[in-house]
């Protein structure tokens, strides 16, 4: 059920992408980095239809992160991501290329091999709040120097700037909603109105909100999504190890295997993700 709920997820989430990229594309580029630009995509129907899949994608989110780790989850929406691009490019009309196939079936082979040696299904958050503030203090000064840097780039450096600022807000983003999804489980949705990580995820939900849309307007899918779908898992698992403890049950020579068949899938979403977009001409 776990492994269903964030393949649903990673699909919702992916068709928002395509959709808010194909408005943000039109939109102008003074309105960068700024809450306006919001403003001015929710005038679009097709962006809307984005934001309505990206909440559907966040609820799929928190029901798996309820019953299952982020060392497990965040792996599944990272690939899921990526095969929806093939699903869109059959959408278009397209065939899948060979090294779409290939890049395909190395990036299974790379999830496969992580979930096979031992990552725990499920783990009780046990980090504290004082961590949290750390991380979310760490994650604005990055954001904010990076976002500084790409308003005074070129287009296409602009882009990779804006995708790493994009990239670790939605790492943070996904480790923050297991533990909110996590308290509203176990305490239940009123405890969640006095409960100061849901506030946190909602400013870095906003915070990511502008920053990958400005990402999107400021060049091609091809250049931000690779960025951003790599960024993303590493930022979110290094979090989960750090911040929520969680540990993969192997070790020895079965970690040795984990960390080779993650760097594989990480290798493979990046192989994916652009040749997929350059595919469907996004």
């Amino acid at each position: 059920m776990i492994y269903t709920l964030a393949t649903i997820s990673a699909l919702m989430f992916a068709l928002a992408s395509a959709l808010q990229h194909k408005s943000a594309q039109g939109a102008d580029h003074t309105k960068a980095l700024k809450p306006t630009l919001v403003f001015t995509l929710a005038t679009k129907p097709v962006w809307l239809i984005g934001i309505v899949a990206d909440i559907g994608g966040l609820l799929f989110q928190f029901a798996a992160l309820a019953e299952g780790s982020v060392l497990v989850v965040q792996p599944i929406l990272a690939v899921g991501l990526v095969f929806s691009l093939v699903f869109s490019a059959a959408l278009y009309g397209k065939w899948l290329s060979g090294s779409e196939i290939v890049l395909s079936l190395i990036t299974t082979a790379g999830l496969f091999g992580f979930l096979r040696v031992g990552i725990p299904v499920k783990l009780i958050d046990r980090s504290s709040l004082s961590s949290w503030l750390i991380v979310v203090a760490i994650t604005a000064l990055l954001v904010f120097g990076l976002g500084t840097m790409a308003l005074r780039s070129l287009q296409r450096k602009r882009t990779v700037l804006l995708s790493v600022g994009a990239g670790i807000l939605h790492g943070v983003s996904v480790s923050l909603s297991k533990v909110v999804s996590q308290d509203f489980v176990s305490l239940g949705p009123a405890h969640l109105l006095l409960d100061p990580h849901v506030y946190l995820l909602i400013i870095v939900g906003a915070a990511d909100l502008v920053v990958i849309q400005s990402a999107f307007q400021s060049g091609p899918l091809k250049d931000s999504l690779p960025i951003i779908s790599v960024i993303e898992p590493i930022v979110a698992l290094l979090i989960s190890v750090i911040v929520l403890h969680e540990h993969p049950s192997a070790s020895g020579l079965e970690l040795v295997v984990a960390g080779l068949s993650l760097t594989v899938m990480l290798a493979g979403v990046w192989g994916l993700a652009r040749v997929t977009t350059e595919h469907i001409d996004l």
